[in-house]
């Protein structure tokens, strides 16, 4: 009963003021604040300008540095790299890439930071909640789904990050390299190798100083990974649910009161029915142009973010067919999360593309057969509107459902195979 309260402590709309409010808006704040990315002063909430330009750059600096090092330890020790070493780096150097490309186009967007105002002062179902009874219903169930996706999320990510570094420190606890020198020919194991000015390899001083670095920067790109995701998705939650709410609207519409056949609406009631198309009509025309926006700004987000996993899961799958102890141990829990992190974010968007595929049999669905000439013109207008359903696109280039999923998965499954033959 305990954990069942913590999860829906807030479940109760009665006290809420306001989207930020809400238990998971708090959790998804605190995570972004960390990595400069929360839209603090779009908000309302006080910042200092000259401390956020500074984080701001400092984050790009950090990202590029980074990914120019990873590059150039690859480089230098291209020769010496074992192949579960080469990949490794590989995949880590792909991370940094996303992470540079989220700097860029979010941290130090000004439009991503408007379309998440937005969403945290218009478009969340808290304002939307008291239009109808179907309305408070779809309120509390994207609330509760919200919830739980964002414990599962935030709890996947730090397992994630400490398995990631845990892994490799077992590993040197393991072979004895903790009891004292390490010889040459036993060097410390790391969970990313960078160019540092010192020795990392053999002097347990240079390793904690490089291991506690190595921990700093997993977290920092695991919340760029992942909190990004989560905002996404969470938009895409209430996205889905302002169609199901214009879906039980369309689908309530009220017929005339008379009950002979073929009855027509009557003048008085032929207002109020004109008033509800145009009432639905904006409010569609409104969710249109928020997916609209959201496609501009995280667009060329997924479109990099497929292709990492178009990549990675390549070689993570080389590296896993070694199917020795210590392959699958250190990328058999990577392999498994990014692939389950591309599914589920995939399975999500399609919730909205299958959710708004329904609107044009509901708006057909609408007793059109009784109106007058003008309200007719308005429903073929509104049916014209939703014959396509709605889908977030990445790049303008393809839909980010369960289709290009799949194609991601069939070629990554292709090239494994071109590989492991070679």
């Amino acid at each position: 009963m305990g954990l069942r309260q913590f999860l829906f402590e807030n479940e109760a709309v009665e006290g809420i003021n306001s989207a930020s409010d809400y238990l998971y808006i708090k959790v998804l704040r605190f995570m972004l604040l960390i990595v400069n990315s929360w839209p603090r002063k779009e908000i309302g909430e006080p910042e200092s300008p000259k401390f956020s330009a500074f984080v701001k750059y400092f984050y790009l600096v950090v990202t590029v540095l980074a990914s120019a090092g990873f590059i150039l330890y690859i480089v230098k020790h291209n020769s010496e790299l074992t192949f579960l070493e080469t990949g490794h780096m590989y995949i880590v150097l792909l991370m940094s890439f996303i992470d540079v490309s989220r700097v860029t186009t979010l941290t130090m967007s000004t439009t991503y930071r408007e379309v998440a105002r937005d969403f945290l002062t218009k478009i969340h179902l808290f304002y939307y909640k008291d239009r109808s009874k179907q309305a408070m219903e779809t309120h509390r169930a994207v609330h509760k789904i919200a919830h739980l996706f964002t414990l599962w999320l935030v709890s996947q990510m730090l397992s994630g990050l400490s398995l990631f570094n845990l892994i490799p420190m077992y590993s040197n606890y393991a072979a004895g390299r903790f009891s004292g020198e390490v010889s040459k020919n036993s060097t410390f194991e790391h969970s990313m190798y960078y160019p540092y000015p010192f020795d990392t390899s053999t002097d347990i001083r240079g390793y904690c100083i490089a291991c506690i670095t190595h921990w700093i920067i997993s977290y920092l790109c695991s919340t760029w990974f992942c909190m990004f995701d989560l905002f996404l998705s969470l938009m895409v939650f209430h996205l889905w649910g302002h169609f199901k709410i214009l879906n039980y609207t369309l689908n309530d519409f009220p017929r005339p009161s008379s009950k002979v056949e073929a009855a027509k609406y009557s003048d008085e009631e032929l207002v109020e029915v004109a008033a509800r198309l145009k009432d639905c009509i904006l409010y569609h025309r409104e969710i249109i142009l928020f997916t609209d926006r959201m496609s501009n700004v995280f667009g060329p987000m997924l479109f990099l973010y497929y292709m990492f996993h178009q990549a990675s899961g390549c070689l993570l799958l080389l590296e896993c067919s070694q199917m020795t102890a210590q392959a699958l141990i250190r990328y058999g829990p990577l392999t498994i999360i990014l692939t389950q992190q591309l599914i589920q974010l995939s399975v999500i968007f399609e919730l909205v593309g299958s959710e708004s595929d329904k609107l044009k049999h509901a708006v057909y669905g609408v007793p059109w057969e009784c109106m007058d000439v003008k309200n007719r013109r308005l429903v073929v207008i509104f049916l014209a509107n939703t014959q396509e359903p709605v889908h977030v696109k990445a790049m303008g280039v393809a839909n980010v459902g369960v289709t290009s999923m799949a194609a991601i998965l069939k070629t990554s499954m292709s090239y494994f195979t071109f590989l492991r033959s070679m």
